[in-house]
This record gives structure tokens, C-alpha cells and sequence, in this order.
């Protein structure tokens, strides 16, 4: 069963890492036994996520944006699962700030409840400017997820939060989360990747002119890196030897393209016992 941890309790736990000479690792998790195996490899963080749900049923990550399904019930289903698999590494959620009817405390509350040791809360910015635009319009924007990391810090849980501009990750910093990841959009690759036009070294250079916005604020802030090109062990080596990132999130990188490529080969493998 997943331990409960305070904010300083996980970022003590990634600190001794980051001293260590050590890249921190925080991938993405759709099911229990993907949170085992993440964890028995080393994860230091394990993000129940929707979009993993969807990936995990042979959908990309996108399909978590569309009105299929209510993000937050997804975790709330899925969390026992994952917190049953886990033994050591804080469990994180990402959870959507959006619902007006759920005020943040509670939602917090809940989460903390079903084991949850901190958030890392879905990024609205992946609508697009004219969308978020319309919805900061009616209160249900990017000023709420804000608010929730706001709120989660003086709850005492652990916060991570995305940036997909500097003047972001100065904003999330500002307001005390203990640490900031870029985000490129979703990962490119495997079967259901998607398409993107930035270059690794596009990714780097941003990533860094975010990760110096964030230390601004916070010289102490964690740093990490995600999305876009950013899609396997090299990628996320480049960006963290090449900027002052931490380490890497991992959403399809970690668990879906993985996957498609131990299923594919063991297949192979079996259809072709014979042909030795």
C-alpha cells in the first residue's frame, strides 16, 4: 500500500536523489501493474493520470481531452489500484482544477484520503490559447488550476506543476509550487504518437528559458521536462545534460510505447517458435 507523504517529505526524497547525481523519473501510470513495475524500476514519483487510462485502452492521449469521460471520477476509480501496487514512491494525480462544483479543498481532501501524496494538475494550456481564453471568460480556466496547486501547498501535499511559457512557470513558481515541468505537448512515436513540428533542440532551448523563469522565483524549485520530441531515454538524457532540468516526465514514453513494444516482440516471437 502506498505511503502518505508530506510536501517536504517528497521533495526531501527527490533532493537526496538530485544530490546523488541521480535523474529523477515520474511516469505516468493507467494501472496497478504498471505502478508496480514503474515502481520496482525505480520511479521516484508514480502520476495516476486519465490519459494513461485512455492510452491503456488503445486510445492516444488526446482522447482524454474530449467529453468522453469525467477526468477526475477516472482517477478516483483507478486509485485503488494503483496505491495497492505501490509501496514506497509518493503517488501523484492528474487531476483537473475545472469542475466548479468541486470546490479544491475537497477535491484535495479526497485525494489525500485515497492515498495521494501530492498533484500534478492537467494542463488546460493544452486546449490552445482561443479556448482557454473562452473559458478563463467563465471562471473555469488556467486562473483555477493556479488556485489548485495554491491550495494544495497549504494542505501540505507535494505540487508539480506544467508550463508551456516562461511567464507560466514564473506564475506557478510564484505561487509556491515546489517544482516545474515543461510541457511540449503530447509525445510523438508508437501507434497512437502525436504529430509535432518542434525539434529536440527547440524543446532544450524552451525548456530552459522556462526553467530559468521558475528559478526566478525559486532558486529551489525542482525541474523537469516533458512531452513533444521528448520521447525515449536519449531524448530526456539530451534535454537534462543540455538545461538545469532534474528529470523527465513520462506519459507515453513510459508506459504506452513500452508497452507496444514488448507486446509486438513477444508476439513475434511466439508466431515464429518454429521458424529457428
Amino acid at each position: 500500500m502506498a505511503k502518505l507523504y508530506t510536501a517536504k517529505e517528497v521533495t526531501s526524497r527527490l533532493r537526496a536523489e538530485i544530490d546523488a547525481g541521480r535523474p529523477l523519473f515520474a511516469p505516468n501510470c493507467g494501472f496497478g501493474l504498471s505502478a508496480k513495475l514503474q515502481e520496482m524500476g525505480g520511479a521516484d514519483l508514480i502520476i495516476a493520470s486519465a490519459t494513461s487510462y485512455w492510452r491503456m485502452k488503445g486510445q492516444g492521449s488526446l482522447a482524454a481531452l474530449m467529453p468522453n469521460s469525467d477526468i477526475n471520477q477516472i482517477l478516483f476509480d483507478l486509485l485503488p489500484e494503483i496505491v495497492a501496487n505501490v509501496s514506497e514512491a509518493p503517488v501523484l494525480t492528474l487531476s483537473g482544477a475545472f469542475n466548479p462544483l468541486l470546490p479544491h479543498k475537497e477535491h484535495l481532501e479526497r485525494l489525500r484520503d485515497a492515498g495521494v501524496s501530492g498533484i500534478n494538475p492537467f494542463m488546460i494550456k493544452i486546449y490552445g490559447d482561443e479556448t482557454v481564453a473562452q473559458m478563463d471568460k467563465i471562471g473555469i480556466g488556467w486562473k483555477r488550476e493556479v488556485e489548485f496547486i495554491e491550495t494544495a501547498v497549504k494542505m501540505d501535499m507535494f505540487t508539480l506543476a506544467y508550463a508551456f511559457t516562461p511567464e507560466e512557470a514564473k506564475v506557478m513558481a510564484s505561487v509556491g509550487a515546489h517544482s516545474i515541468a515543461t510541457h511540449f505537448g503530447s509525445t510523438v512515436g508508437g501507434l497512437k504518437g502525436a504529430a509535432s513540428d518542434m525539434t529536440l533542440e527547440e524543446a532544450t532551448e524552451r525548456s530552459q528559458e522556462m526553467f530559468d523563469a521558475a528559478l526566478q522565483e525559486n532558486p529551489d524549485v525542482i525541474l523537469f521536462a516533458h512531452g513533444g520530441p521528448i520521447e525515449g531515454p536519449a531524448e530526456a538524457a539530451h534535454v537534462i545534460k543540455n538545461t538545469s532540468a532534474h528529470g523527465f516526465i513520462g506519459g507515453s514514453a513510459a508506459e504506452r510505447m513500452p508497452i507496444e513494444k514488448a507486446i509486438l516482440a513477444i508476439t513475434n516471437e511466439y508466431k515464429n517458435i518454429l521458424n529457428d
